[in-house]
């Protein structure tokens, strides 16, 4: 029979149904995602964190009792819930199968108090965002990836770590336009969190915040990810030159640290993104980030 066939007669004779991930499901998963980024997938370095978080859900799907899709979701917030992960074995497309995957994780969400949901998907990735918009998930904001492997040897000058108090950068921060352009989220890469007080506090704890001022006031601020051989920049505010500050500050922190890239997440129609380009920095992906209102 033939693959094609083979596929034909799978879907005509499959009961798709959705539940709880078991830890008996990882070996399932885990070959689906085999394919997945060219054998680059995350999801066997969080699988076994995914599946004991109790503060989540991971859920898969099952067709006649094979294991052949499967998403997580996370509360982000008491009331935001964030979804990832889809995957769904390339033989059982065409089943609806993460639409159904996706519905239960929001009625989880939901049940938990969770008022909005968000997600992000690559721009190119096009029958993932076909999907969203059947499921009436808008896009809020696209982001634009920038990467360099440039490092820099000479710190450079007017960058500190935040380490005051958290409330006067928060001020500022709530009355700067790219607070408002983001959103009011900061990323890793390819998760979007929400950036209220409390997360900033906790962010300022480990080091990640950094500033420049102007007679003791901030001027710019960014938040750094330093992680899996790459520094993030997942949220900027502030004027253009200072911003370059920061740009090369992660620069110097590239060498100094011996990491390979330093990657930039920028609203894409943001005047930033061109400033950082003249600067060394190469356009390399488009991220959308949906969000949909669940009350």
């Amino acid at each position: 029979m033939t693959p094609a066939r083979d596929s034909s007669r799978k879907q005509k004779s499959a009961q798709v149904k959705i539940r709880k991930a078991k830890p008996s499901d990882k070996s399932s998963v885990l070959e689906i995602s085999k394919k997945i980024w060219s054998g680059h997938d995350y999801l066997p370095q969080v699988w076994d964190d995914w599946l004991a978080d109790k503060n989540a859900r991971l859920t898969v799907a099952t067709v006649n009792g094979k294991t052949v899709g499967v998403a997580h979701a996370s509360l982000q917030t008491p009331y935001v819930a964030w979804l990832e992960g889809v995957r769904v074995h390339e033989q059982y497309r065409g089943l609806g199968i993460a639409g159904k995957l996706n519905k239960a994780l929001l009625e989880w969400a939901r049940r938990r108090g969770a008022r909005v949901a968000r997600l992000s998907t690559g721009s190119r990735n096009h029958a993932s965002r076909k999907h969203l918009q059947k499921i009436g998930f808008p896009v809020i904001q696209t982001f634009q990836r920038l990467d360099t492997t440039r490092g820099l040897r000479v710190r450079p000058a007017g960058v500190t770590a935040a380490r005051r108090s958290a409330k006067p950068l928060w001020s500022w921060l709530r009355q700067s336009p790219n607070f408002a352009e983001n959103h009011a989220m900061y990323s890793d890469g390819w998760t979007w969190y929400p950036l209220t007080l409390q997360t900033l506090r906790k962010l300022m704890s480990q080091r990640r915040v950094f500033i420049t001022s102007k007679n003791r006031q901030p001027s710019s601020c960014c938040i750094l990810l330093d992680e899996d051989r790459i520094l993030t920049m997942g949220f900027l505010a502030g004027e253009q030159g200072d911003i370059l500050k920061f740009s090369r500050m992660l620069r110097f922190l590239m060498h100094r640290r011996k990491r390979e890239k330093v990657r930039v997440l920028l609203p894409s129609r943001s005047p930033l993104v061109r400033a950082l380009v003249c600067s060394g920095f190469e356009k390399t992906a488009k991220i959308l980030v949906y969000e949909k209102f669940l009350v």
